[in-house]
């Protein structure tokens, strides 16, 4: 929505995820210990701040003057506690990346949580990745570490240290910058900004963090686990923004915050980009290693996020806002995905549905590219790191995601499927998958890279979320392609939802999955 009526007195107001305030420090652990890992199905679930929470996550796009053309998820976008959050403000959206289907998930993270848990000045409670308890408010790692006491964790996802960076204060200080750029020096050279930045600060927030990641790896041991049966994954923070030189909006006036939500002078912009970001997460990079050197037996794979809105950034010259010249018209229109921004615009008056912490965020799409990453980073239970990008085709899955790819560590790309139905079929409401007629034929057909020769795809079906049951498997052609003929069977009950995954494998081991659902309709 475009931010009418701006001022640098809102701006110094700007809420992305602000947390000021202090809070007691976090309790120690319990110390009662299960025997063992609990069995059961898998589940992985998110820790950390709002860049995992799902902040932002209701609105598909930007658009000048409403949001009703970009409101993907309604006013029950954060409810994840029946009727209301289960923690105020800690907007953990229905669209977070750690949804991935293919596994349960269960979504702890909180916007504005630092590493340990403290409560803002206008008392909202942000539990931090700690063991902090009074009375019903637990810290992140507690909450964990109850959970995976009873049921099977096996992948834990964690985005933390932003905040510990004073991520808002930062960015209000360059927005102040650039609405009143003749009183106010650029953001970059401001000496409190700087004294957040500063060498004895990146040294503060490493060992917090570091601590943090001891404190995940401590709730899982309290939990009755070895380091052996889990998986923890650092996600690091991705580039909200474009460059200069591929923002859409010139630096001169103030059209780049009245009408783009980006305003940020070129320095400010390029520095925060170039200097910023990087040091954060190599800081977290860095926080990562030294808990393993003091926790050998870790596991820890790392996500890299930083590319993967590129071109898709709020405010680049590849896309634009719903409703204008020249975006779509409802976040609903065809090629939506490919032709809006996936970063919420930075909103200074928090008018109608919006909330200021949603600024500067992944939104709905955004988060379901890394929900993508994540389902391919999940890997069928062998867990795996890389860096999450934009697929080169562009456009999106069967379950409406934005096509990813995860470039694995050593530089190679990960294998990437894609699958879809060639039937003649009506879609049903946003994308949620295909309908067809009972008896009628099909065939699941995509395409699977980069595999070798000797690879092959496998399909499965299963229904109404039943065991999967083997189909057929077939080589792939010299461009990675195959083709699957199915049939649904004439006795298919009506509303019965049926599920088909296709497997790439190398070897014995699966090295991605692709999955339509259906459900049959008379």
């Amino acid at each position: 929505m475009r931010p009418w009526g701006m001022s640098a007195a809102c701006a110094l107001a700007l809420g992305i995820s602000l947390l000021v305030g202090s809070g007691a420090q976090a309790a120690s652990p319990a110390v009662d210990q299960p025997a063992s890992a609990p069995a059961g199905e898998p589940w992985v679930v998110s820790l950390g701040d709002s860049y995992i929470s799902g902040e932002a996550g209701r609105w598909a796009g930007n658009e000048s003057g409403g949001t009703s053309n970009i409101d993907a998820l309604g006013p029950a976008a954060y409810w994840d506690g029946g009727s209301g959050e289960a923690i105020e403000r800690c907007h953990r959206s229905k669209s977070a990346a750690i949804h991935i289907g293919v596994v349960r998930s269960l979504n702890l993270a909180c916007s504005g949580a630092v590493t340990r848990t403290k409560v803002t000045a206008d008392g909202y409670f942000k539990p931090g990745i700690d063991f902090y308890e009074e009375g019903s408010r637990k810290g992140q790692a507690l909450m964990l570490q109850e959970f995976a006491a009873e049921h099977n964790v096996k992948m834990v996802a964690l985005s933390i240290s932003g905040n510990d960076f004073k991520f808002a204060p930062i960015f209000s200080a360059c927005v102040k910058a650039f609405l009143v750029p003749i009183l106010t020096p650029h953001c970059k050279d401001d000496a409190t900004v700087q004294g957040y930045l500063s060498e004895s600060a990146q040294q503060t927030v490493r060992g917090d963090t570091t601590a943090a990641i001891l404190n995940v790896a401590k709730a899982m041991e309290n939990a009755g686990y070895e380091d052996s049966e889990w998986t923890l994954v650092l996600q690091l923070y991705p580039q909200p923004l474009p460059t200069s030189a591929n923002m859409r909006f010139g630096a001169s006036g103030y059209s780049r915050q009245y009408d783009g939500g980006c305003g940020l002078r070129d320095g400010d912009l390029d520095w925060a980009l170039g200097s910023v970001l990087p040091m954060i997460n190599r800081t977290y990079r860095g926080a990562a290693a030294d808990a393993q050197a003091q926790r050998p037996t870790l596991r820890v794979a790392v996500l890299d996020t930083s590319r993967a809105y590129a071109d898709r950034e709020l405010c680049s010259k590849s896309v634009d806002r719903v409703g204008s010249k020249g975006g779509v018209g409802n976040w609903q229109d065809q090629g939506s995905a490919d032709r809006s921004e996936w970063v919420m615009e930075i909103n200074i008056v928090n008018a109608r549905d919006t909330y200021g912490q949603e600024s500067l965020h992944p939104n709905y799409w955004g988060q379901l590219a890394l929900r993508n990453c994540y389902r391919q980073v999940w890997n069928g239970g062998n867990v795996q790191g890389g860096a999450c990008e934009r697929a080169a085709t562009g456009g999106v899955t069967a379950d409406c995601e934005p096509n990813m790819t995860l470039v694995a560590a050593g530089g190679r790309a990960a294998a990437a499927i894609e699958a879809r139905s060639s039937a003649s079929v009506r879609v049903l409401l946003r994308c949620p998958g295909i309908s067809l007629e009972p008896g009628e034929k099909a065939v699941l057909r995509g395409r699977a890279t980069p595999l070798g020769a000797a690879d092959k795809v496998t399909y499965q079906m299963r229904w109404d979320g039943g065991a999967w049951k083997d189909g057929a498997s077939a080589p792939l052609s010299a461009k990675g392609r195959y083709n699957f003929a199915i049939r649904i069977p004439r006795a298919a009950p009506v509303g019965r939802t049926y599920e088909w995954r296709v497997l790439a494998t190398s070897g014995k081991q699966i090295v991605a999955t692709s999955q339509i659902r259906t459900t049959f309709v008379r």
